[in-house]
């Protein structure tokens, strides 16, 4: 059984691990089911089966892409500078740095080669 997180569940768990163990983790997440008990909000919305998985199978959690991840690849795969602008426009509107973008991509004008060997 495959499960998937968001990259906020998953760093949350590891988070934990550091101060309490994993049987004591679960224990307090099942007491506590449905409550708002956990300080990272989004560990609260996880079930017992996504925790379990979290604590002793991590590696059937499958993580979610971020928002800056889906942005970075929506700026990279873009077509048009302009697409490329309105995406980091957008990313700046969720408070996300626009300096992720910075080096991803080359533009050139149209009518000009790329330099094979940029600074």
């Amino acid at each position: 059984m495959q499960t998937m997180v968001t990259q906020e569940q998953f760093e949350g768990v590891k988070d934990l691990l550091k101060n309490k163990a994993a049987a004591q983790i679960m224990k307090e997440h099942s007491d506590n089911l449905g409550k708002k008990y956990w300080s990272v909000d989004a560990l609260n919305s996880l079930s017992i089966d996504q925790m379990a998985l979290l604590l002793y199978n991590p590696d059937l959690v499958v993580v979610e892409p971020s928002l800056e991840d889906h942005l970075r690849n929506m700026y990279i795969n873009a077509k048009s500078e302009d697409f490329a602008n309105g995406v980091v426009a957008a990313a700046t509107v969720y408070g996300i740095d626009p300096e992720i973008f910075e080096g991803l991509v080359e533009w050139v004008p149209e009518g000009t080669e790329a330099d094979p060997n940029p600074q």
